[in-house]
């Protein structure tokens, strides 16, 4: 699928018919959202240490937020 490749794949057997595998399109496809996952978890991280370091240069407790039964139903 890189174009180095495809360029390869023409030179070496130009008659050949170029496809595309199922699986390595799938596989890719799942790097890039598991990357896109970490980007975003690393995001949060940070803005939940964000209050943590606040409170820590305050001398302060911190005490994070928290999600009640009630407040969801």
């Amino acid at each position: 699928m890189a174009n180095t490749m495809k360029l390869i794949a023409k030179k070496c057997f130009s008659k050949a018919i170029q496809v595309t595998d199922r699986i390595h399109v799938h596989e890719l496809v799942l790097e890039t959202l598991q990357e896109i996952r970490i980007k975003y978890r690393w995001e949060v991280m940070d803005r939940e240490n964000q209050p943590i370091l606040q409170a820590k240069s305050e001398n302060k407790t911190y005490i994070p937020p928290t999600l009640k039964i009630m407040d969801i139903l």
